[in-house]
């Protein structure tokens, strides 16, 4: 069996605990990033209208009032959106297990995204379960929320969809 030179381990042990030092002090002395919007060399404010404190909630039949799914995140948090769907799509598809999307900080914010998946389109509607919940660990969420039931998310009858926006 080898045996290891001592004056090979006290050099190795001292460069690692030189090291250690030395990113220890860079991290106390580096000041944290700033995350700043960018416009033609100037910050740009972001104006986010507010929401209705109330929303008029149609009178939800099974089968009826059945659309799209729309999110925004407002919030400065990534979150992830999860969806327990009990409404066949147009394509026949079925959920069996819940489904989830990842939203990065203020994605989607203004007008939300649409979600779907790779090869279909989602529809949900009365009785769907809607559940969002920030993924950086500060236990921050949204819901449940059940299509029909609660003020979240909304009826938009023009568009035939449902929508949600998240906000801090």
């Amino acid at each position: 069996m080898p045996s290891l030179d001592v004056k090979y381990a006290y050099s190795m042990g001292l460069g690692m605990l030189i090291a250690l030092a030395g990113i220890s002090l860079w991290q106390r002395l580096t000041p944290p990033p700033i995350r700043e919007m960018h416009e033609n060399n100037e910050i740009a404010k972001v104006i986010v209208a507010p929401l209705p404190t109330t929303f008029n909630r149609p009178s939800l039949n099974d089968g009826e009032n059945i659309g799209s799914f729309r999110v925004g995140n407002r919030t400065d948090r990534s979150v992830r959106i999860v969806l327990f769907s009990r409404v066949t799509s147009q394509n026949v598809w079925k959920a069996i297990e819940p489904l989830n999307w990842d939203f990065a900080p203020n994605e989607g914010g203004k007008e939300g995204l649409l979600l779907s998946l790779p090869n279909y389109k989602i529809a949900i509607g009365k009785g769907d379960v809607i559940f969002a919940f920030a993924t950086d660990g500060s236990r921050t969420y949204w819901g449940p929320n059940i299509i029909g039931e609660t003020d979240a998310p909304f009826w938009d009858s023009q568009n035939k969809e449902w929508s949600m926006v998240l906000q801090p």
